[in-house]
């Protein structure tokens, strides 16, 4: 089925139309009037002069506006109100300002008040009664009064049709504002918002109010380049502009840009009582998992409207999260009395479920929210996606196509529906506790790579945390990593290699990234092991644990898997660039530099590792017990590891520089660079020096000159310096080209099996160790490079042929079966022989029924095959298979 998404919104107009043009820092533009103080966001001179002009003027609306913009724009609601109301009652017969106070009381959540004076505006035939109309129309929609409100938006079609030429810009402002809401019923409606917009602004470019009312447009219907493209216009002229900033906010968020929070601190400084940014602070809170201060930053949005939706939402959310059940029951009926049939709240906690970790309870979520509004597309889309993690497949498509057909501007549900109408070219492969989902054409190579190892990850992990999810697990391995990323979050460019949602893994294939970029082997450990931690808390493990422990699982299960330690997470953690233990979730949530991401993940696994080292495995099954209770991390040291987390940060502390005091030693940050009187850093991550890299530059530069028995010194201090370095830049991998120059197989090959026991992701090195091993007659250790390279890339036939007749050399029959499969699903040349050598593993492994199937398999394509017929013979007499 294709589906056609909707294209984006795009605005006609050029940026900075009209007098907006100017180029000027705003602190340095000359204002003569009250009117150019407040379009350059000079909020104290605007009130000045409107203050003065008022006093001149006092029968004239305009000073009392600019006066009531200024105090409105600051924060400052109930003042704003007073001087409207002040202005109504000394020009009674002047309606001009009633709407803008309707506008400032629903603001101050005085909804009666509000809808009051939207009606004198209207009834006063003021010059902005059409943008009354909509407005009191807004009102009877949130309120529940849906049908009325749609009758009123929808008679703005006519409005605009039989008047477009000698609308107002104010008129044509209120016309796509309905159109807007009018697009719930049909989403063709929102590009005549669009128009709407358009020609208002060109009609009136000075108004930047109404501009952040297009970006918010752009917004909703996914357009994010034209969004940040008219708040940039926007800010360059008022930097001071407290929406504007906001919606920078909620750009920068929406596609993944540069760190928001300078543009939310200025929207906040400007106005301290925006609920909506109030809002969008208290979710970043949450998302760094400090509850408790994300309820206290929601609390201060309903400072000017204690019923302020967006920061009831956010406080309820933060309350569910911190188990107040109490409390956010009482949230959730502040917000269903002011918006009954709105399923905002519903979408928007589903969301943040979703975004914690919590999958089931986001799917309850949205279903509540599609129950109290079947037309939410956006609930519609949180529940369709969600239903899809938690394993719901068919649910979760029929939720996306409902939400599609209300909303196809939403990349997220067309890419998600275009990825399920892709699942007809896979197959569902069951193991005894798994599910796996895989291309059909990868399915019998990969498959036996999957059962064996995610079985004994099961196992494993099941005796260390004292869990067992309920099976079958789902595990879904994705050929293109576009479809994984799509899978993941709904849009291309994720980073990730895996990701699990619980009992659902989805993962990159092998085959979706270059050789030697990841181990899809350690990366599907590494996703089992959150299943078990987050079905062991029911989700509420922090990020920081469940994916250090993931790490530090993966190095527990084989050598070399998992990440390192590393150069530059030495020098970092030395200039203290990395969070402590009590603040690690920064380092994942909200990272002061790309890098700080992996490194994250490294001193993530860490911990672990030293509360296991010192406490045993029961404090951390302790530790998540805790957390399943809803205990926060603070409470979970205090009450579980009976550490105060200040005290524990100094532990660690010494902790990691006691074991590797070593390292410490050999890499040290590098110092600043001095400029212009200020010490910089100069780029992102942390610049390194140290008696390491300096070893290693002369030992490199020593084997590049030819000069290898000097090469060779250097490079082994380097060696012995940092052990764990082995990079194919690093001194194990030049080493081995240096004894190879020196004809020493031996000493090469023990450089690359070193190598080869840290670096996960060396499949050169891998095969090259393997031939080198075979040379020198160190089987056992062929075996185990070959062993490894599959693990890299397991669709490379000579691995798998080397590799089986080691196996079979060695007696490693179960090594052996599983490599005569993966070179059968290659599909070879000589098919029947690939068969028989299958059914002769097989049979050596003491799998006789097995093994019958297989060579009658060959035999059904050859039935003169000798070698075929005498096998099938001894299976028959039960006499063990011969050469």
């Amino acid at each position: 089925m294709r589906r056609r998404l909707l294209p984006a919104l795009v605005s006609v107009l050029p940026l900075f139309a009209g007098p907006v043009a100017c180029a000027q820092e705003p602190s340095a533009r000359p204002v003569a009037t009250a009117a150019e103080a407040l379009l350059f966001g000079h909020y104290d001179n605007a009130l000045r002069m409107a203050k003065a002009d008022a006093a001149r003027e006092p029968a004239n609306p305009l000073p009392v506006r600019q006066q009531a913009e200024v105090f409105h724009g600051t924060g400052r609601y109930a003042d704003a109100e007073a001087v409207l109301q002040a202005f109504a009652t000394t020009q009674a017969s002047d309606a001009s300002l009633w709407n803008f106070l309707g506008e400032v009381q629903k603001d101050r959540g005085r909804l009666r008040e509000a809808e009051a004076s939207f009606q004198r505006a209207i009834s006063g035939s003021a010059p902005d009664s059409l943008m009354a109309q909509v407005n009191l129309a807004i009102l009877q929609y949130e309120r529940g009064d849906i049908d009325v409100a749609m009758k009123a938006f929808d008679r703005f079609i006519d409005i605009y049709n039989n008047r477009r030429r000698t609308l107002t810009a104010v008129e044509l402002e209120a016309v796509g504002l309905a159109c807007r809401y009018l697009g719930r019923d049909n989403p063709q409606l929102f590009k005549d918002a669009l128009r709407a917009f358009d020609e208002a602004i060109a009609a009136d470019s000075t108004d930047l109010d109404r501009r952040v009312r297009l970006a918010e447009l752009f917004l909703e219907k996914y357009n994010a380049a034209d969004a940040v493209r008219t708040v940039q216009d926007v800010l360059s002229i008022n930097p001071n502009h407290a929406r504007a900033n906001l919606a920078m906010v909620q750009v920068r968020v929406f596609d993944d840009l540069e760190d928001p929070a300078p543009y939310l601190a200025r929207s906040l400084e400007v106005n301290p009582v925006l609920a909506e940014a109030r809002a969008v602070s208290a979710s970043f809170l949450i998302d760094l998992e400090r509850y408790d201060s994300a309820a206290a930053e929601a609390r201060r949005g309903l400072t000017a409207d204690s019923t302020a939706p967006a920061a009831m939402i956010a406080l309820a959310a933060a309350q569910y999260l911190q188990h107040d059940t109490a409390g956010f029951q009482a949230s959730m009926a502040v917000i269903h009395a002011r918006q009954p049939r709105s399923a905002d709240a519903e979408a928007a906690l589903a969301n943040i479920a979703a975004r914690s970790r919590l999958y089931e309870e986001a799917v309850r979520f949205a279903q509540a929210g599609v129950t109290r509004d079947p037309k939410s597309a956006r609930a519609l889309s949180f529940l369709g996606i969600n239903a899809m993690r938690t394993g719901e497949i068919e649910r979760g498509r029929t939720a996306l196509d409902q939400s599609f057909a209300l909303d196809p501007y939403d990349p997220w549900s067309k890419n998600t529906l275009d990825l399920l109408d892709t699942f007809k070219e896979y197959t569902e492969v069951r193991t005894p506790r798994f599910l796996v989902m895989v291309e059909r054409k990868d399915a019998d190579l990969l498959a036996p790579y999957v059962e064996s190892l995610a079985e004994q990850a099961y196992d494993s992990l099941a005796a260390r945390y004292g869990f067992r999810p309920t099976p079958p697990i789902r595990i879904e391995i994705y050929r293109s990593h576009e479809d994984f990323s799509v899978r993941t979050v709904g849009l291309g460019g994720l980073g990730a290699l895996g990701v699990s949602f619980g009992r659902v893994v989805a993962m990159d294939s092998p085959a979706a990234r270059r050789v030697g970029e990841f181990n899809w082997g350690s990366t599907l450990w590494h996703e089992l092991g959150h299943v078990f931690t987050l079905g062991a808390t029911a989700g509420r493990v922090p990020r920081w644990l469940s994916e250090g422990l993931s790490v530090y699982e993966e190095r527990r299960a084989r050598a070399g898997w998992g990440d390192d330690p590393s150069p530059l997470f030495f020098a970092t953690y030395a200039a203290g660039n990395l969070p402590k233990v009590s603040r690690l979730n920064d380092g994942f949530m909200r990272p002061a530099f790309p890098a700080q991401v992996p490194l994250s993940y490294y001193l993530a696994s860490l911990v672990g590792e030293m509360i296991e080292q010192e406490r045993g495995i029961g404090a951390i099954r302790s530790m998540l017990d805790g957390y399943r209770r809803g205990l926060t991390t603070e409470r979970v040291f205090r009450d579980v590891l009976q550490v105060d987390p200040g005290a524990f940060d100094d532990q660690f502390d010494k902790w990691v520089r006691r074991k590797f005091e070593k390292h410490f030693d050999a890499v040290k940050p590098a110092p600043p660079v001095t400029m212009g009187g200020r010490r910089e850093r100069g780029g992102e991550a942390i610049p390194i020096t140290g008696p390491f890299l300096e070893a290693l530059d002369r030992g490199r530069a020593l084997l590049a000159a030819g000069k290898v028995d000097e090469a060779i010194p250097e490079l082994q201090r380097a060696k012995a310096l940092f052990p764990e370095y082995a990079q194919g830049d690093g001194p194990y991998a030049l080493l081995a080209d240096a004894w190879q120059q020196k004809n020493d197989k031996r000493a090469a090959a023990a450089e690359l099996k070193a190598m080869t026991a840290i670096n996960e992701e060396a499949f050169a090195e891998n095969v090259t160790a393997a031939g080198l091993m075979l040379e020198i007659g160190d089987k056992a250790g062929a075996l185990e490079a070959l062993d490894r390279a599959a693990w890299i890339n397991p669709f490379d036939r000579d691995t798998h042929i080397r590799l089986a007749e080691l196996a079979a050399e060695l007696s490693s029959r179960q090594v052996a079966v599983r490599e005569r499969r993966a070179l059968l699903a290659l599909d070879p040349t000589d098919r029947v022989e690939a068969l028989y050598q299958l059914a002769l593993a097989y049979a050596d492994a003491g799998d006789v029924a097995a093994a019958r199937r297989e060579v009658l398999r060959a035999l059904e394509q050859a039935p003169n095959y000798a070698k075929a017929q005498d096998l099938l013979l001894r299976l028959r007499t039960s006499r063990p298979p011969g050469p």
